[in-house]
């Protein structure tokens, strides 16, 4: 049996991050547009026809009011449910076609559990706080709504790039456990040191964290923040003592890829080939033709930045075929 689709018309990354979470829960597949001209054009497609919408009225490009009269006026969508969310009540009051529910920004998750539940009662469904309690991180399938979200932005923005780095820090639980010492609450506060407040961070299990980059425009950054913290790691070290090591994998993501999936087994990989190293370090994984994986280090800042489009020379790469990855996996309602 075929997941139902919740389609997403929203530009907000927040809503949209949320809204695709519970909806998740919920058995739903989720499919994101940003801007008014594409949601347009996706609902002359039709196929596949979504089993609710959720319609933001402030969309650039063309009203969230027209795309409700489209989906209105169409004789196929007419009966699809439509939650409209706008900031602005009085808007809303003024609509010209009704949609089933309006719902006043700012949204929480317990509305969107709500409006969910009472389009789609099922037994299974499960409230699941997008943050995990032990380090105040995203947890892990929230994480992945935000990769889905700049997935979808990079398809419809032109030359829009994000990175996303996986840290394992296995050795360091290890160690943490024989110290006697609190490898949570460590390592959260290493991170949030070390990271900007533009990137978002995600806990995927006891000793493993991945990091959202977004709006990436150069080979550098991903690269300087991996280096930030392997630093960080290495001083930490040196502070209790011991001999640890840390590895990173890095991939940089465009509309090339088609799911978030592909994203993720690209990541299990990165993070492979940076652990076969046999040192603390990272690898910067690109998937291209011929499946290599480039070593960038920062001295491309002296020699000339790279940009995008570009494809970095490499110091030492590797030809990867049929490499064995950790079981790393990610449940994702994306379809």
């Amino acid at each position: 049996m075929n997941q139902p689709l919740a389609l997403i018309i929203e530009d907000d990354r927040d809503i949209v991050t949320l809204f695709g979470h519970v909806a998740n829960q919920a058995g739903y597949q989720t499919e994101i547009v940003l801007h008014g001209k594409v949601a347009e054009e996706r609902l002359t497609i039709l196929d596949p026809i979504p089993d609710i919408i959720l319609l933001d009225l402030g969309l650039p490009g063309v009203p969230g009011s027209e795309i409700l009269h489209l989906i209105r006026s169409s004789e196929i969508l007419k009966s699809v449910p439509v939650v409209v969310i706008t900031g602005y009540p009085y808007v809303a009051r003024s609509l010209e076609d009704q949609p089933e529910l309006v719902l006043l920004k700012p949204v929480n998750i317990e509305q969107l559990t709500n409006l969910l539940h009472r389009f789609r009662p099922i037994e299974t469904f499960t409230e699941e706080s997008p943050v995990d309690e032990i380090t105040g991180f995203l947890n892990r399938r929230f994480f992945v709504s935000l990769i889905d979200y700049a997935l979808a932005r990079s398809k419809q923005i032109a030359l829009n790039h994000f990175s996303v780095l996986l840290l394992d820090l296995s050795r360091f639980k290890k160690i943490e456990s024989q110290l006697k010492g609190d490898f949570n609450h460590n390592m959260a506060g290493i991170l949030r040191m070390v990271l900007r407040p533009t990137d978002t961070i995600s806990r995927f299990d006891d000793a493993q964290f991945a990091i959202l980059i977004e709006d990436v425009t150069n080979w550098d950054i991903p690269i300087f923040i991996a280096n930030r913290i392997l630093d960080r790691m290495q001083k930490y070290s040196k502070e209790q003592v011991v001999e640890c090591q840390s590895h990173i994998g890095i991939i940089l993501c465009d509309a090339g890829y088609f799911s978030v999936n592909e994203i993720i087994n690209d990541l299990k990989v990165a993070l492979s080939l940076a652990r076969a190293e046999g040192r603390t370090g990272y690898k910067f994984y690109a998937c291209d033709e011929f499946n290599n994986a480039y070593d960038i280090d920062l001295i491309s800042s002296i020699q000339g930045n790279y940009v995008m489009g570009q494809t970095p020379t490499r110091n030492s790469g590797l030809v990867i075929k049929n490499i064995q990855t950790p079981n790393l996996s990610m449940s994702t309602g994306s379809g």
